[in-house]
């Protein structure tokens, strides 16, 4: 049986040069807008899905399941946030372990290592230990 990877897609345009940052979490800037995360109070609206350049269009997954960069190993079912480090050290998917941590999914394709790409099924609550 083939497994099928899909989800609801958005698009916005990119509000600054996202080329190095595919399957990363995006912060909604505006109403036409997408950027990095520029704090870990910030809502990440999805994954974003393509690499565009500053005014490209980009296209965010923020229903289903998507490929995500992760900042260390991961395993199914395990809870996913955002991870903020800094300006240009944001958006991988970090392990959701702390009470009142923004989960933004599950992990449903594993990852071995920091910057390894797995899967995340989307999803939206705040933990509560």
């Amino acid at each position: 049986m083939a497994i099928d990877f899909g989800g609801r897609d958005i698009t916005l345009i990119a509000g600054e040069d996202l080329s190095n940052y595919q399957y990363h979490f995006v912060h909604q800037e505006s109403d036409t807008g997408a950027t990095l995360l520029d704090s870990a109070a910030e809502f990440p609206i999805g994954v974003l899905q393509n690499a565009p350049a500053s005014g490209e269009a980009a296209v965010i997954r923020v229903e289903g399941i998507s490929k995500l960069k992760m900042n260390a190993a991961v395993t199914i079912g395990l809870p996913i946030k955002a991870e903020y480090v800094g300006a240009t050290d944001c958006g991988k998917g970090d392990a959701a372990d702390t009470d009142l941590d923004l989960v933004r999914g599950h992990v449903v394709q594993t990852a071995g290592a920091e910057d390894d790409v797995g899967g995340i099924l989307l999803t939206c609550y705040v933990l509560s230990l």
